[in-house]
């Protein structure tokens, strides 16, 4: 379902883009059944930061690959001109995530420039989409690995 509705992600007011995550966040660890992956999608972890102003705990649900260090989430926002708040909130601290039906804590990284075509290409592997968010802004879209210990 998710790879169908994720093509018009970025047409979505920003009052439907709150509650869906907010659904998802509740349904994550349905998400990570059998039943679940078909209906929602595979390779999605909940993102766990602190906000930047508020210091209330938010959660993210991101589309991700895995890598060696741990996992490659990308800032899209559904191919939106603005970034979205948790790429703010990391803010190369500490956070957790919820994947394969445990929590870990993990450190972001930014990708440099230099290296982010490579990465890219792994995320469009498992998630082609990501395309048609690329093509839908002008903004350099932020590619973040989650470095698990």
């Amino acid at each position: 379902i998710w790879k169908i509705l994720g093509k018009t992600f970025s047409y979505w007011p920003t009052w439907l883009v709150k509650s869906i995550t907010f659904l998802h966040t509740k349904v994550i660890k349905f998400n990570q059944t059998k039943i679940g992956r078909k209906l929602i999608g595979d390779n999605i972890l909940l993102l766990e930061t602190t906000g930047r102003k508020s210091n209330k705990i938010r959660k993210t649900p991101l589309t991700y690959v895995q890598i060696d260090e741990g996992y490659l989430v990308a800032a899209s926002y559904g191919g939106r001109d603005k970034t979205p708040d948790w790429f703010y909130n990391i803010d190369n601290k500490k956070v957790k995530i919820f994947v394969n039906r445990k929590y870990k804590d993990a450190k972001p990284s930014i990708v440099p420039s230099s290296d982010k075509e490579k990465y890219w290409n792994l995320l469009t592997a498992v998630y082609p989409t990501f395309n048609l968010y690329r093509s839908k802004t002008d903004r350099d879209i932020p590619l973040v690995k989650l470095i698990t210990e």
